[in-house]
């Protein structure tokens, strides 16, 4: 996930894993995964600092990423697909699956 999105560095310790992606115009996303638990946390700062979205999220069924959309990790959380962006622009979009 964090080589997808352009990660710099990693920290990681036991199952969890913490990250943080730079965008364009000094915009940050900051991202700390639990694997025991699947949990999933982020949160979206503009270049001021000021937090601008906070995902608080499990537990993770699975991650995929898209070879048509560079920059691109989807999380799959119940009935809920989570995409995380970093190209062009940091964002995260939460969307629901719908049941025929």
């Amino acid at each position: 996930m964090a080589k997808i999105l352009g990660a710099h560095n990693v920290e990681a310790a036991g199952a969890d894993a913490r990250f943080a992606v730079e965008g364009a115009g000094g915009a940050m996303l900051k991202v700390s995964l639990e694997g025991r638990q699947q949990r999933f946390m982020a949160v979206l700062l503009d270049p001021t600092g000021v937090a601008r979205c906070t995902v608080d999220l499990a537990p993770v069924a699975h991650v995929k990423d898209d070879p048509n959309f560079p920059g691109r990790v989807t999380l799959h959380i119940g009935k809920q697909l989570v995409h995380i962006d970093s190209r062009p622009t940091l964002a995260i979009e939460i969307v629901s699956v719908l049941d025929d």
